[in-house]
């Protein structure tokens, strides 16, 4: 029988917690944690609690589940892991990189021989939190690729896999990277869009479920002013007093009133975005120098070497960094004044 995530998770945060766990029939779990004197019951199925009326249901929305999530968040808001078992030596890589990159008109790149460096990866966690009528959240993740400061995708499906280790297996040096504090930035205004986005369906959600309320306050209100009035013109045709019948419409006024700005008053959609965990993720990767030279009768160029790189997880060139607007580029063209730039930020020059 294949176990929810729920339960996997329970069972190795209180193996990590340093407690004990049995499970004396399915979804039933008995713990005993290490600064307790009895095991306390708890279970993933609802429908177990009429045989178990001692078990705590640990279920997604219950305090239960959110004090044991907030414990293994403190035990490690943060990680370190490698992941080392690429390859290294891929097979004609100066001729796939010159093949991956185009250089200006008239120049040509000498690479110089490959060097592998571990590149940090750093992966952040989010954790958004949406009120209105009832309370909801949403975890979102991004990975920032902190040697070139770019946001990256291909990393989510190494997170399961028992391809990362804990220690360094190579004696590679770390390639320089950007501060964490800049990565993080990236990660949350990447992160927020995502928020931004699902906020404004909860609000037009929540826009519609307002405007229909309203309307129904609106129906009901409609229906005691009718009923009232027929009742003012039936005492009315009888001869009799309608006076407290007429105060009796000034307060289904007021009431209505208040109930419809009541309705108006709520703030609608609240979001509140907080960071939980982040996994620093070593990865090798190959650097190599280009430098640029002059090919037939091109005039001689000065121009500083170019850092090229070759990412083995995807076996491909990164796209270089453009010197002038770094901005990732595989295309570089010469500028009038002899400058390197792409075709993004140069529009309009020769090459």
């Amino acid at each position: 029988m294949t176990i929810s995530v729920l339960e996997q998770f329970l069972r190795e945060y209180v193996d990590v917690a340093g407690g004990l766990w049995d499970e004396p029939e399915p979804q039933v779990y008995d713990v005993l944690w290490p600064d307790a004197e009895a095991p306390q019951r708890l279970t993933v199925d609802p429908e177990a609690l009429a045989e178990h009326p001692e078990a705590q249901l640990l279920a997604y929305g219950l305090p239960l589940l959110d004090d044991l999530l907030a414990q293994a968040q403190a035990r490690s808001p943060a990680a370190l892991a490698y992941l080392d078992d690429l390859y290294l030596n891929p097979h004609a890589l100066a001729q796939q990189i010159q093949r991956d990159l185009t250089w200006p008109e008239g120049l040509a790149a000498q690479l110089s021989p490959a060097r592998p460096r571990y590149v940090t990866h750093t992966l952040f966690w989010f954790e958004a939190t949406y009120q209105s009528d009832d309370t909801t959240q949403a975890i979102y993740s991004a990975a920032v690729d902190r040697s070139y400061g770019r946001l990256v995708r291909q990393l989510e499906p190494l997170l399961d896999s028992p391809r990362l280790e804990e220690q360094r297996r190579w004696p590679y040096p770390d390639a320089a990277a950007i501060p964490l504090e800049q990565a993080y930035l990236l990660a949350r205004e990447r992160v927020l869009r995502s928020v931004s986005t699902a906020a404004n369906n909860l609000q037009r959600d929540w826009e519609d479920r307002q405007s229909r309320q309203i309307a129904r306050v609106d129906r009901y209100f409609a229906d005691m002013r009718a009923e009232l009035q027929e009742r003012i013109q039936k005492a009315a045709a009888r001869g009799e007093a309608t006076e407290d019948l007429r105060q009796r419409g000034t307060v289904i006024e007021r009431e209505a009133a208040l109930r419809i700005a009541e309705l108006r008053r709520s703030p609608g959609v609240r979001v509140r975005v907080g960071l939980t965990n982040l996994l620093h993720l070593k990865i090798p990767r190959l650097f190599l120098e280009a430098r640029l030279i002059a090919t037939g009768k091109r005039r001689t160029v000065a121009l500083a070497p170019l850092t090229v790189t070759w990412d083995p997880l995807v076996e491909k060139t990164d796209a270089l960094s453009c010197p002038a607007c770094r901005r990732p580029t595989y295309h570089l063209i010469l500028t009038r004044r002899g400058d390197l730039g792409c075709p993004a930020c140069n529009a309009g020059t020769t090459g």
